[in-house]
């Protein structure tokens, strides 16, 4: 039986879009690692919000997501990797705003615990996010 090899021409597009699914699985494995570590030592709780099924499904979801915008940033715009970034700093940086005046319990610790574990993730997300796609896209690997 042959063996048969196959060539495939990457697009714009799929390099994008698959940079965008390894860098959300990326975010996912650290987000779990940051969310066990933080559970372990801070006793947190609550799990309703924040928890495994939650990291894994939105963030692989979001950062794909981010890999197509990247696409459009790339592909439609001159320098469009840079404004990308640019961007993607600016909605991370309103993220972590919009987390730190989240309400979640009565309790101030809870509270207090849930704003950092939300932080946490979202500063993982998005450094993948950020800085994963663009690289990713340039190797050839992708």
């Amino acid at each position: 039986m042959e063996l048969m090899e196959q060539e495939f021409d990457s697009t714009e597009f799929s390099k994008s879009v698959l940079a965008g699914l390894f860098a959300g699985i990326a975010a996912t494995v650290l987000s779990l690692i940051f969310n066990s570590y933080f559970r372990l030592y801070t006793h947190y709780p609550l799990s309703e919000l924040v928890n495994v099924s939650t990291i894994i499904f939105s963030l692989v979801l979001i950062v794909t997501i981010a890999g197509f915008i990247f696409y459009l940033f790339h592909h439609y715009m001159k320098r469009g990797a840079i404004v990308y970034q640019f961007v993607w700093v600016a909605v991370t940086a309103l993220l972590i705003m919009f987390a730190m005046q989240v309400q979640r319990s009565a309790d101030p610790l809870q509270t207090k615990q849930f704003r950092e574990l939300l932080t946490g993730v979202i500063l993982i997300t998005g450094a993948c996010t950020i800085f994963m796609v663009p690289l990713l896209y340039k190797k050839d690997v992708v």
